[in-house]
């Protein structure tokens, strides 16, 4: 029906959307492994929480060196870089090495930075001498202020996963106008997508996800079976031959003049398609995950009628035969006994002489029509 058609290419562009954006997030996971831009994100928040750029050094020098936080990175933080220390911080780690380096002072004259120190007199104060508290409390001052080193991380992702996406669009000729456009047009690659599509995502729902950051051997082996993925379904994705032909419309020009004119050409062709394509991308792909689980279940919801349910909709009802027979007379004097009166005279006037056909259905008591067999007066 038409309405089972759209519903199969919407689902069709959400599983290709699904795809591209797990390939763009392979890639940016491969950025991240070698970037480490999460680790420069976590201390410049802590800079930010301490308030005061003369104390950070001495403090983030301690701090990161407190045995509860040097466990999470190699070495010193003196000896190492950037990109070597945490990207992640426990918030219980975070407070209860502040209480300790409160109660125990790694050198002496160490003191909190002016930020640090108002927010922990406050939470002392409030904790009434109750340890739990005063950890609680700088619990949740820290992980306000993750929050926003999480914004941080987050935007800057948004704006690597559009340039990632049109630079995927581009190279794979991701065009979301005719995607849309040939599984409209193509009924065995919309089955085919939809079957895709439902077997991805119940393989997704049994499979268990990890919180841990994928190693850039991990982001490339990703990144392959995704690829492969978007070849086995058989996508109109990919550049053809014929393009480029059409494409190049000044082949006697200089290689210069010739590239551009071939690059102006395939951008007025594609751009649109292309730009569709950057922006779905840049959604995420937990965005297109759960959107497909969500039309997966409209779908399997939906259960079409069969051509036999069709077939005995569209038959009329059947008229009801039901064969009305008149009880035997009494035999009159001089008959012998067990025999009938009807055998020895005519059958009266408008006595039923065969079965009376009824289109009236039957009562729930088995009485049909209001016709029966005590209706029929003896003569």
């Amino acid at each position: 029906m038409f309405g089972s058609t759209i519903l199969d290419i919407v689902i069709g562009m959400v599983f290709v959307f699904l795809l591209l954006s797990l390939v763009c997030s392979a890639l940016n996971e491969l950025i991240e492994a070698v970037l480490k831009n999460r680790a420069k994100d976590l201390e410049r928040g802590i800079n930010e929480l301490i308030g005061d750029p003369t104390a950070a050094p001495q403090f983030l020098d301690q701090f990161y060196n407190h045995g509860l936080i040097n466990s999470l990175f190699p070495g010193t933080f003196e000896q190492a870089s950037k990109r070597d220390l945490p990207s992640y911080i426990p918030a219980s780690a975070f407070a209860l090495a502040v209480i300790d380096m409160v109660a125990n002072k790694p050198a002496p004259g160490f003191r909190l930075p002016p930020n640090l120190q108002a927010a922990f007199t406050i939470f002392q104060r409030q904790a009434a001498g109750d340890a739990a508290k005063l950890q609680a409390g700088l619990e949740e001052w820290f992980n306000h202020r993750m929050d926003r080193v999480a914004g941080w991380y987050k935007r800057r992702v948004q704006w690597i996963l559009v340039a990632l996406g049109m630079i995927v669009a581009v190279a794979l000729n991701a065009d979301t106008v005719q995607i849309a456009r040939s599984l409209s047009n193509d009924a065995s690659l919309r089955q085919g997508l939809v079957a895709s599509a439902q077997a991805q995502a119940n393989s997704l729902n049994s499979g268990s996800t990890s919180q841990a950051s994928p190693t850039a051997q991990a982001a490339v082996k990703q990144i392959q079976d995704e690829v492969a993925g978007l070849g086995a379904v058989g996508l109109p994705i990919g550049w053809q031959e014929s393009e480029w032909k059409a494409a190049d419309t000044a082949s006697g020009a200089r290689w210069v003049k010739r590239s551009a004119v071939l690059v102006g050409n395939l951008a007025e062709m594609h751009l649109l398609g292309w730009l569709l394509t950057a922006i779905a991308i840049s959604m995420g792909a937990p965005f297109w995950f759960d959107l497909l689980n969500r039309f997966v279940a409209v779908r399997s919801s939906l259960k079409p009628q069969t051509e036999p349910d069709l077939a005995q909709a569209a038959t009329p009802p059947q008229p009801i035969v039901v064969s009305l027979a008149a009880p035997p007379l009494p035999a009159p004097p001089g008959l012998p006994a067990g025999s009938s009166a009807s055998a020895a005279q005519p059958a009266p006037v408008g006595a039923a002489s065969g079965p009376i056909v009824s289109t009236a259905p039957p009562t729930t008591d088995g009485a049909s029509g209001g016709n029966g067999a005590s209706g029929v007066n003896s003569q």
